[in-house]
């Protein structure tokens, strides 16, 4: 059986003592198949009896276990060592708690404020009188393309990787955060829902036009479930409703920028999306990309095959409507 020294930094912290966090190493002697959880376990039976992570299931179902391995969020319980060593190169792998949260003691990060959060937002069915029936008797069916639509999102299970690699929650503390904003969306398309008009509202609440689409959460969620499509989903929602925020007029700018001229527009843009008073607050930075030939001229010139482009718009929209 293949066998190799590995060192692992993990993080520890406790801030009822401690002034600064640091990194205690400590090698062990991996094999094949040997999960980050394990080595875990191993090194506080072995080494540290006060180390401190979460594990409950160990199938990669709970998502308690979520830490950062080389400073990508990862499950300990599903992450195997020697692949990692294989995937970075290296005999040493850092492993520390996830981002955006607080501390409470080494790898152990408090869930208050994301599971706050999703609270917020209203992360279950209401349910429509006129679908869902008052009696045990009868029942409100789904049809697979209605299922379709939200299946993806039910397999979340919250294990917060998703927003500790989220920009947006970083910096903007309103904003509800990927999985939350999945969740939201997971009800919104869910014919049994009463209040799908307001999922859109709930969402514009909690920030989610500040998603920059930076696919993060798509590239480090465990089970796929991509949650961007989710916060993309709720934003066509709040378009298609004729919401009137700047998000929705945003993006109505832009797709009337392509339907002109197959060009984004950048000198229509801000008045677009924010009357005149987006032009005002835009005014010396477009004057000063104009002269430099950054953005195009305020007068539309259709591309070549602009055509082409426009049947790919119908296209494109005709499959993502069903």
């Amino acid at each position: 059986m293949e066998k190799r020294k590995v060192r692992f930094e993990i993080y520890r912290y406790d801030p009822s003592k401690d002034t600064h966090p640091r990194y205690e190493s400590y090698e062990v002697t991996v094999s094949k198949g040997m999960t980050v959880l394990e080595v875990l376990q191993f090194i506080k039976d072995n080494y540290a009896p006060d180390l401190s992570f979460r594990a409950y299931c160990r199938s990669a179902i709970c998502g308690s276990c979520a830490v950062k391995i080389n400073g990508y969020p990862k499950l300990a319980c599903k992450t195997q060592v020697l692949r990692e060593v294989e995937i970075y190169q290296t005999d040493t792998l850092r492993i520390e708690p996830l981002d955006n949260m607080k501390v409470i003691k080494d790898l152990i990060v408090d869930w208050d404020e994301p599971f706050e959060k999703l609270e917020k937002v209203k992360p279950y069915l209401v349910p429509n009188p006129e679908v869902v029936p008052d009696t045990l008797d009868k029942e409100s069916r789904i049809s697979p393309e209605q299922h379709k639509k939200y299946d993806r999102f039910t397999d979340c299970i919250m294990c917060t990787a998703c927003y500790s690699a989220c920009t947006a929650a970083t910096y903007d503390e309103n904003y509800a955060g990927p999985f939350q904003l999945a969740r939201l969306y997971r009800f919104a398309v869910d014919p049994r829902d009463g209040i799908q008009e307001e999922r859109a509202r709930i969402g514009f609440l909690y920030d989610m036009w500040n998603c920059v689409r930076c696919e993060k959460c798509a590239d480090i969620c465990p089970k796929h479930v991509s949650p961007v499509n989710g916060v993309l989903g709720l934003r066509g929602i709040a378009v298609n409703s004729g919401d009137n925020t700047p998000g929705s007029r945003h993006v109505r700018a832009f797709y009337k920028s392509l339907l002109e001229s197959g060009n984004l527009n950048e000198m229509l843009l801000p008045l677009r999306t924010k009357g005149i008073k987006g032009v005002l607050e835009n005014l010396p930075l477009g004057i000063k990309l104009l002269l430099k030939g950054k953005v195009h001229s305020p007068v539309p010139k259709k591309i070549k095959d602009h055509d082409t482009l426009l049947k790919v718009m119908r296209e494109v929209m005709e499959e993502e409507n069903g």
